[in-house]
């Protein structure tokens, strides 16, 4: 979160005014979330812990939460579902560490509505909260017409796809050991991010879709690439491919588990662990 001193703060907010609660345990993240979302425009407290939050909560309205996923005395899960019933109409995101990166998506599963990897770039973290507060608006605004029409308008300034216009079951591939997150293309190995190409995404994207059922070269190639070609010449064009990816996400990949080859069909990826 230090980066957020280093760049520059969008002038005008999409939702001026709107109500922020920082919960966080680390004084340091605290404090720069709370300076950033004043700067911003946006009206911020901040609270050291998951019952100190839940008090806030309890007393005052938020229209957002950004909570750390672990702390001390309730976990950021924990406050969650404390919290759904008193503030039906919050947005929460949840800020975790690569190593609860899993919690995380469970909780997303569980009512949040979306999360940052700390340390996030300022633009990263603005671009979140301003999707987060068109999903409060929208929650606000369900039964009036005139009311959605304004939110309509609104969230056409919030750049991006938000996470509220896909569901989780959508934007979540699991398979065993890893989790692909859609949206952000970003693809999770036993709790950890994991770095890879475009091509290896895809390959990884499509055969997760499409679990338990063998995909041919063919087929991967003409999703990937585009290009029409036969098995022969579309098995050597991913071999490279499928064998730095297998290096990547599987456990042991001179014996892999997840990606397996059937011999002369093609790869796959079953829902079970081999």
């Amino acid at each position: 979160m230090k980066k957020t001193r280093e760049l520059s703060i969008p002038p005008k907010p999409t939702f001026p005014g709107a109500r922020i609660l920082v919960v966080d345990d680390e004084a340091s993240i605290r404090r720069t979330l709370t300076q950033l979302f004043a700067r911003t425009g946006y009206q911020a407290a901040e609270a050291a812990s998951g019952q100190e939050a839940l008090a806030q909560i309890t007393g005052q309205r938020f229209d957002l939460v950004i909570l750390d996923i672990r702390m001390p005395d309730m976990d950021g899960t924990e406050v969650l579902k404390a919290a759904r019933p008193i503030a039906p109409d919050t947005v929460f995101i949840l800020l975790t560490a690569h190593g609860t990166l899993d919690s995380a998506i469970a909780a997303i599963r569980h009512g949040a509505f979306d999360y940052l990897v700390k340390p996030s770039p300022v633009q990263e973290i603005v671009r979140a909260v301003e999707a987060g507060l068109a999903e409060h608006q929208r929650r606000q605004s369900r039964e009036e017409p005139v009311a959605l029409l304004e939110r309509a308008l609104t969230s056409l300034k919030v750049a991006g796809e938000r996470p509220g216009t896909i569901s989780s079951a959508e934007r979540f591939l699991q398979a065993p050991d890893v989790t692909v997150d859609t949206l952000r293309r970003l693809a999770i190995v036993r709790g950890h991010p994991v770095d890879l190409t475009p091509t290896e995404f895809e390959i990884l994207t499509y055969l997760m879709r499409h679990q338990d059922r063998v995909v041919s070269c063919r087929e991967l190639v003409a999703h990937v690439h585009g290009c029409e070609l036969d098995e022969r010449d579309a098995r050597p064009l991913l071999r490279a491919h499928v064998h730095r990816l297998r290096h990547k996400v599987e456990r042991d990949p001179n014996a892999p588990s997840l990606i397996r080859t059937v011999r002369s069909s093609g790869y796959i990826i079953s829902a079970e662990s081999q």
